[in-house]
């Protein structure tokens, strides 16, 4: 079956498709909506550390552990 992880858990280079956003605060929602990141879209992680960023399209974004923390991925291995 598809695992379904928060990006905080993810590996450098992991990819997969966005299950859903899980956040009580309507601010850190609109930022990652902002980004594009929607259910159903594809993502990939290029780093872990200092920050977390990952790649949505042709864009890359940078984000904090707590945020990276309200993204589930559904992984594609």
């Amino acid at each position: 079956g598809k695992i379904v992880s928060p990006l905080s858990a993810l590996e450098k280079k992991d990819r997969g498709k966005i299950a859903y956003i899980h956040t009580k605060d309507p601010k850190k929602l609109q930022k990652l909506l902002a980004m594009g990141a929607l259910p159903g879209m594809s993502i990939t992680i290029i780093q872990k550390f200092p920050s977390y960023v990952f790649q949505i399209g042709h864009s890359q974004f940078a984000i904090d552990k707590e945020m990276a923390e309200d993204i589930y991925v559904r992984i594609e291995r």
